[in-house]
């Protein structure tokens, strides 16, 4: 069996328990909780869609490269760089090492992108 190279289907659960989302790098089907999707904002939902999506693209089981390309498109499209970092803030314990990483990594994604796309110097400055 190939693996997919995209999200080839979305279902929809009554709740994945710890995580809004999942997806099955081999099949390309992504599994969303309607507990977590439900009390998200839009741009918190979209965000973890595309990190979904990104673990399919990349085949990886990395959680900061999902980050990272879930970030890219994201930003790409014009959505708030705060509702990205707030996105991964909502939904990971800052009491997990990993995680906190994950939102420390996003929050100088954000700033970079802020730099380099609209020329925001004050990001940088205290």
């Amino acid at each position: 069996m190939a693996w997919a190279k995209g999200i080839t289907r979305i279902t929809y659960v009554p709740d994945l328990i710890s995580t809004p989302a999942r997806v099955n790098r081999r099949t390309g089907e992504m599994q969303l909780s309607l507990k977590h999707m439900r009390a998200m904002p839009k741009e918190h939902r979209l965000f973890v869609m595309l990190h979904e999506k990104a673990h399919v693209e990349l085949q990886t089981t990395d959680e900061v490269k999902a980050d990272a390309q879930a970030f890219k498109e994201y930003a790409d499209l014009g959505y708030s760089l705060n509702a990205s970092v707030k996105a991964l803030t909502k939904v990971l314990s800052d009491k997990n090492p990993e995680h906190f990483w994950r939102m420390y990594a996003q929050l100088q994604r954000a700033k970079a992108y802020d730099y380099s796309h609209y020329g925001n110097t004050k990001i940088y400055q205290k």
